[in-house]
């Protein structure tokens, strides 16, 4: 559990809290090295094996819709990865400003908008960081980027998203379901990446509703029809949370109504729909 508001600090120039460095145990110490760790070096190895153009065309599609934009609307996506939804939005002549903390995925995010001749404002910068005041007609939150941080740290970050947003502006989250996920998660998935095996060995904590993850990556031996040795490239560790959980997270006094969906398609939500979806007016 992280420590008191009061030992939280300030971070440069925002007038908002972050969790002091010298304030977190050695477990949060642990657990803040090994994200930055897994976003930097292995998460830009297998990203794009895991989205396609043809998924974010549809996901921008339900979004614009949902959010009922106008033309040229300004358009927050953070994180913004290497770029899928933010180039789509653009596509549709929407102003869009990506963040990241990657460089290697905001650099595959500028090559792809160059190539697609879109124009992207894409930001260096981690999202607990963010300082867009009043800027956005809609933010956009995607493929489960919450819960890398404390509870405390997570309800900062849709702070930010608060501030970043203009009166009347729409924020959408998109997450894993917690309570589909807990029934449904394996104990091992594998994907094949580019000639070589993902192995992915999942675990879930029910006392901490975190769910940790260990990749692996595999060549296919030459001279047999069997994996070769295998090379840890990550650990990943993300809380989830259940629908009620996260709807609380969007505080009253600063959110209209919160509407809950099982997906960018606007499937209603269940707790067998594998996604969580908020849609939330400032």
């Amino acid at each position: 559990m992280r420590t008191p508001l009061q030992h939280r600090r300030v971070a440069p120039g925002s007038g908002h809290p972050r969790l002091a460095p010298s304030t977190r145990t050695p477990l949060q110490h642990r657990r803040v090295a090994r994200r930055e760790r897994f976003f930097r070096e292995a998460w830009p190895q297998i990203s794009q094996a895991f989205a396609s153009p043809t998924d974010a065309a549809s996901d921008v599609e339900w979004i614009v819709g949902v959010a009922a934009l106008e033309a040229g609307a300004r358009i927050l996506d953070a994180p913004c990865g290497f770029g899928r939804h933010s180039i789509e939005l653009a596509r549709r002549g929407f102003q869009v400003t990506g963040v990241d903390f990657s460089e290697t995925e905001l650099d595959r995010a500028r090559k792809a908008a160059t190539e697609a001749g879109v124009p992207l404002r894409l930001v260096c910068q981690d999202i607990r960081d963010m300082e867009f005041p009043g800027e956005f007609d809609l933010a956009v939150n995607l493929f489960s980027s919450i819960g890398y941080f404390s509870d405390d740290e997570d309800r900062l970050v849709i702070d930010r998203f608060w501030r970043a947003l203009k009166p009347g502006g729409v924020f959408v989250l998109d997450t894993r379901n917690r309570d589909q996920l807990v029934r449904s998660l394996p104990p091992e998935e594998r994907k094949r990446v580019n000639g070589w095996t993902l192995r992915i060995e999942n675990a879930f904590d029910p006392a901490t509703s975190r769910w940790r993850a260990r990749w692996w990556r595999s060549k296919r031996a030459i001279a047999k029809a069997k994996e070769g040795a295998a090379e840890l490239i990550g650990e990943s560790e993300i809380r989830l949370y259940s629908a009620h959980e996260l709807s609380a997270m969007l505080r009253p006094e600063r959110w209209g109504h919160v509407e809950l969906y099982g997906g960018l398609d606007g499937t209603p939500f269940s707790l067998d729909a594998p996604r969580l979806v908020l849609v939330a007016r400032k």
